[in-house]
């Protein structure tokens, strides 16, 4: 099986960046990458302030298959992001601290995936039998966080062994590392050209 390399957007203030914080426009988006191809949205404004890019959303969503990380933290805010075009969604415990993943498989047919933060150490507790019914795990780490933490890369190993894992990375020479691993997929941060 290939890895997936999938495109990955920041939101902030409300705007799309690029892995050097410049903007990007949504014609841009379009000479960037090709139509109906999956985009990973990693949104600032609704993980930090709790005001996610919905109107944005909607109007990408005619374009490509959008996998949301806008920090939900009610059932409200998974429904929200359905409508507004969803193919995926990344919940976070750290902001959602009641999570119920039975609620949110109940409403949706989407694919849910849990985020994993190794600087809260979520890594080293996460119980996997509570979270059995995902679609899969997003790590926010990085490779040297990995390699230096013999706890985390075990944990992360076995994780990826009967669940679909991927990791967010900065650096295409990386790649090769995360695939050898048996890592699903990496989001890469887009490039502006």
């Amino acid at each position: 099986m290939t890895m997936e390399i999938i495109p990955k957007i920041t939101l902030k203030k409300r705007k799309m960046l690029a892995e050097n914080e410049e903007t990007i426009t949504s014609e841009k988006l379009t000479n960037l990458v090709k139509k109906d191809n999956p985009l990973y949205f990693y949104d600032l404004d609704g993980i930090d302030r709790d005001k996610p890019n919905l109107c944005l959303f909607q109007k990408v969503s005619k374009s490509y298959e959008m996998w949301i990380d806008s920090g939900p933290r009610v059932l409200g805010d998974v429904v929200d992001l359905i409508m507004a075009g969803a193919a995926k969604i990344t919940l976070r415990k750290k902001v959602w601290l009641n999570l119920d993943i039975s609620s949110v498989k109940e409403i949706t047919e989407s694919k849910i995936f849990i985020g994993i933060d190794s600087l809260t150490n979520e890594i080293n507790n996460i119980d996997i039998s509570i979270f059995s019914e995902v679609d899969g795990y997003v790590y926010f780490g990085n490779k040297s966080d990995f390699e230096r933490d013999f706890k985390l890369s075990s944990k992360l190993k076995n994780l990826c062994k009967n669940n679909r894992l991927y990791v967010c990375e900065n650096s295409e020479k990386n790649i090769p590392y995360w695939e050898n691993m048996g890592i699903t997929g990496v989001l890469m941060d887009i490039k502006k050209n």
